[in-house]
């Protein structure tokens, strides 16, 4: 779709309002990574590589709303994505919004975002768990397999240490086995005592994307924010803290 080529690359947490009963590690992974979490989550996100971005980014009950800061000519770009799997993005001149489509988050700069918003709980099933180690941890690596055909990736490989719970890599393979990018993850930030997502370093076809997370709040925001029908109207809101 022509209005999406023009946009810098997109870094959204997606997170999921519930999640099935799945292995207690995996699911204090996804917390970490600002998916699953319980309420609201605000973050700046800076990206840098091939192209450089930066973005406000809230997620909460199963949504998440982004609007790009910098670069200036992309300034008030949004983008919201729903727990179901729809995605969708809005920018001055538009009179509506416009649909992400599947084909669109595996390829070019919304694969990106794809792959930082991607729940490996919500989705995917854990078809086999092995001994791994990751950055000199040991590590449970889970094998996961999209429970449909509207999910980006057919199977995902998934490194969570052991010690504090925490996905350090994972792996995105393509329906016919094919490895279309890989990801590995650093949590200097801390929420609530916890490690929180700080890092996120995106390998696709021998180029680095580095997403980096600061600014992180907690917090309740106004459901208006996350609706469809406002996304070329309501403005970036900060959270009512705790």
């Amino acid at each position: 779709m022509n209005a999406l080529r023009p946009i810098p690359i997109f870094a959204l947490l997606w997170c999921t309002a519930t999640a099935p009963a799945q292995d207690a590690a995996l699911l204090a992974a996804e917390q970490s990574r600002g998916i699953l979490t319980d309420g609201g989550v605000r973050w700046t996100v800076d990206v840098s590589g091939s192209k450089k971005a930066k973005f406000h980014v809230v997620s909460q009950d199963g949504k998440i709303f982004a609007e790009v800061v910098e670069p200036a000519d992309a300034t008030g770009r949004r983008y919201l994505a729903e727990a179901k799997g729809n995605m969708w993005f809005w920018k001055p001149g538009l009179s509506r919004p416009v649909s992400v489509s599947k084909r669109q988050r595996l390829s070019g700069d919304a694969a990106i975002g794809d792959i930082a918003s991607t729940s490996f709980v919500e989705g995917y099933k854990v078809v086999a768990q092995e001994e791994g180690e990751v950055d000199g941890e040991p590590a449970t690596v889970y094998t996961m397999e999209a429970t449909s055909f509207t999910d980006t990736y057919a199977r995902i490989r998934y490194w969570v240490t052991k010690k504090e719970s925490l996905g350090k890599k994972a792996e995105f393979y393509a329906k016919s086995g094919n490895l279309v990018r890989s990801s590995s993850m650093s949590y200097g930030n801390k929420v609530g005592g916890r490690p929180f997502l700080s890092e996120m370093r995106v390998t696709d076809s021998g180029t680095d994307i580095v997403l980096v997370f600061s600014e992180v709040e907690l917090g309740s925001f106004p459901a208006s924010l996350f609706q469809r029908d406002n996304l070329g109207g309501v403005k970036q809101v900060g959270p009512r803290q705790r």
